[in-house]
């Protein structure tokens, strides 16, 4: 139910007490001080296109409800509160200096968010619509621009959040999903496919209405770092939490790598909208590296001069035209099913070359231990 902190009365035609007859109980206010009407109407909001409310009476008609000068912002609990600018409510009467509006929310099919209030079942259902755009995202939140302008066509100039954490669901579609005060967690999803720019960042692009039959191009860049965690999947880590990240479903192009190539390559199959599917090859450059001990890197630049490392263990054996093959697994010896060839002429020294040439075919060489290949 929506709900209002105010320090006088909503309206002074209501009395003292004016969730008696509204349905509304101000936040704070003692248990039992509920409507004495239980399922008397509410007032009904809505917002404009310059994301201010607008309140309606019960009974009355929306193009008759007043506009309450105010600002948008949410709390810690992913409520949508509506700070007013003066306590003067509507119509010129005594007013609440907050609403504090809880519901579900949701991405429209615009890219814009949307709360569906919580409400008893003889109220019937308010939608509230934010006008705005999708901001550059962080690990654990969803940031949106509000349109609160009217000059320079609606310009976005305040921002709201949301707490949650991004990941991927299982058609390998980004996904925000929003903390509840329960501890259960909302998906908002991003409907499109995805891909990888040439800084090797996740960036989502959508198109977005603007004035007229005209839209706007737009694009999430997720900052982060690619990671290879397991035979079928390919993470990427986004930066600024150690918990949040895309854990893509995905296949290897090809299970055998040449290390003079220096890449990674993985299909991974998004699922789109009406049963639709886009496949998304990723690419990952960089350069390997064989050691003494038989663990590989893969070592890839990064924005700012930087290198990201990517650390496996590995089993060699000598392959074709006095190639080493290494079988690569995870720290704790998961196989990945990525073998990767490399050169004589690549080796750390001689004598690696020539332990593997000394053992029988059916055996391989890890970290300087004789084991079945």
């Amino acid at each position: 139910m929506p709900r209002v902190r105010s320090r006088r009365s909503f309206g002074s035609h209501h009395g003292r007490r004016p969730w008696a007859r509204s349905g509304f109980r101000p936040t704070g206010a003692p248990k039992g001080t509920a409507g004495s009407i239980r399922g008397a109407p509410l007032p009904r909001f809505t917002l404009d296109a310059l994301n201010r409310l607008l309140i309606a009476e019960p009974g009355q008609a929306l193009r008759q409800a007043r506009v309450l000068e105010g600002r948008l912002t949410t709390d810690t609990k992913n409520r949508l509160v509506y700070r007013a600018e003066s306590t003067n409510g509507v119509d010129g009467r005594p007013g609440p200096e907050s609403f504090v509006l809880d519901g579900d929310w949701r991405l429209t099919a615009d890219h814009e968010l949307a709360l569906s209030l919580r409400q008893g079942a003889r109220q019937g259902r308010q939608t509230l619509s934010l006008k705005g755009t999708l901001q550059a995202p962080q690990a654990r939140m969803l940031v949106f621009a509000l349109r609160s302008d009217e000059h320079a066509q609606g310009a976005l100039d305040h921002r709201l959040s949301l707490s949650g954490r991004w990941g991927a669901d299982a058609k390998n579609r980004l996904v925000f999903f929003l903390e509840r005060a329960d501890g259960s967690e909302t998906p908002l999803t991003l409907q499109g496919g995805w891909e990888v720019d040439e800084r090797q960042r996740v960036l989502y692009r959508y198109r977005q209405r603007a004035s007229g039959r005209r839209s706007d191009e737009r694009q999430l860049a997720f900052e982060g770092a690619w990671d290879v965690t397991a035979a079928d999947r390919l993470t990427y880590r986004l930066a600024g939490s150690d918990n949040a990240s895309f854990e893509f479903r995905a296949r290897l192009s090809s299970p055998s790598l040449i290390a003079r190539e220096g890449r990674i390559v993985y299909d991974v199959g998004i699922g789109l909208t009406q049963g639709r599917r886009q496949v998304r090859r990723v690419e990952l450059f960089g350069s390997w590296k064989l050691y003494r001990d038989l663990s590989v890197s893969f070592e890839m630049p990064m924005a700012g001069g930087r290198v990201q490392s990517l650390r496996f263990q590995g089993t060699a054996a000598l392959g074709p035209r006095d190639q080493v093959a290494v079988a690569l697994s995870t720290r704790r010896r998961e196989r990945l099913g990525l073998t990767v060839l490399f050169a004589r002429k690549l080796l750390p020294n001689a004598e690696l070359f020539l332990r593997l040439k000394q053992a029988p075919d059916e055996r391989a060489v890890l970290g300087g231990v004789r084991v079945r290949f």
